[in-house]
């Protein structure tokens, strides 16, 4: 499930939410006017007086100013008398007021006038459920706190000085801290290559699960996936675009396994440079694992491309090396 269709479904349950409210509400005023029918006129005198004022505004509008301080004052006095009422019969003063969960977006989900955002509610259980969906494709077990070190090789030197289990444990680290200091980071993206079976993913999904943890939305999507949705964007599919244009906009996005997907003229290389691009015009990260070599993304993709997944000024480019971990896996079996 994308996030789109994760906010699609919460802006559905808001729908559902807040038709119960008003059932409720209207089950309240039922109950009360059941229990004292006099308190008909006082829970829809406000209503009756904000109408009158709308009529006295069409045919007077010289005495809109007089006309609404009057009515406040009447609507006022009537809200006092109706709470009074209410606890008299036992109720509490509040009643029949408008059912709510979220004080802040009165169960919408959004606020603001013409530019909304989420409210805060609305984007913790947005959060929650982009973690629930994060845990559910990349498994629970895929973060930092999770990692274990000692299933790499520690018998002999692939980087430099270091072993296998010496290089992932300064990547890990790379890695952490720009999960724990993002957005704020060094660097706007970390590029990740190396052959299968290294660890990569796993990273990838380390650094994906903190982000998530601490409440930020991030997109992941594989290689394959980027490139449909780049593939539907060129041949003018609306949803496809959409999807495409969310991959530009979004505060991180993670590409997995970029290199696997299909190479189709005017799509794959124009449409990742306008991806990437305008990601670093905007400021926004991006965290990609490739199988692929420096020489094969330049033969692959171009140099437009290639110098933006290496730009070391906004990159972290990290090469692991070693032993495959899946065939060293089977072969202790």
């Amino acid at each position: 499930m994308t996030r789109n269709d994760i906010v699609r479904a919460l802006n559905e349950e808001y729908d559902r939410l807040r038709a119960d409210n008003l059932r409720e509400r209207d089950r309240r005023i039922g109950e009360v006017i059941a229990k004292d029918p006099s308190m008909e006129a006082l829970i829809y005198g406000g209503r009756d007086l904000f109408r009158k004022q709308a009529r006295l505004l069409l045919s007077h509008p010289e005495q809109a100013e007089k006309n609404a301080r009057e009515t406040r004052l009447l609507a006022a006095e009537n809200d006092r008398q109706l709470r009074k009422r209410l606890k008299e019969l036992g109720y509490a003063e509040n009643y029949l007021d408008p059912i709510y969960r979220c004080p802040v977006c009165k169960d919408r989900g959004w606020v603001g006038d013409g530019v909304r955002e989420m409210c805060a509610f609305f984007k913790q259980r947005l959060t929650r459920r982009l973690y629930e969906e994060s845990a559910a494709g990349t498994g629970a077990a895929q973060s930092f706190e999770a990692f274990d070190e000692t299933i790499f090789p520690d018998d002999e030197k692939v980087s430099g000085s270091r072993t296998q289990r010496q290089l992932i444990r300064r990547v890990r680290t790379i890695c952490e801290e720009y999960a724990d200091s993002y957005p704020d980071t060094d660097h706007l993206g970390i590029l990740m290559m190396g052959e299968s079976g290294l660890g990569k993913t796993y990273l990838l999904n380390c650094i994906l699960n903190r982000l998530i943890a601490r409440g930020f939305a991030p997109i992941k999507v594989t290689g394959y996936r980027l490139y449909e949705a780049m593939r539907g964007a060129h041949f003018g599919d609306a949803e496809k675009r959409a999807e495409f244009d969310q991959l530009i906009g979004c505060e991180a996005l993670f590409i997995d396994d970029l290199g696997s997907e299909p190479v189709v003229q005017n799509v794959t290389r124009e449409y990742l440079f306008s991806l990437l691009n305008e990601r670093l015009i905007q400021g926004r990260h991006t965290v990609i694992a490739t199988n692929l070599k420096p020489d094969n993304l330049l033969s692959v993709y171009g140099e437009r491309v290639f110098s933006r997944l290496i730009d070391g000024m906004n990159v972290t480019v990290i090469t692991l090396g070693g032993r495959d971990l899946r065939a060293l896996a089977r072969l202790r079996k």
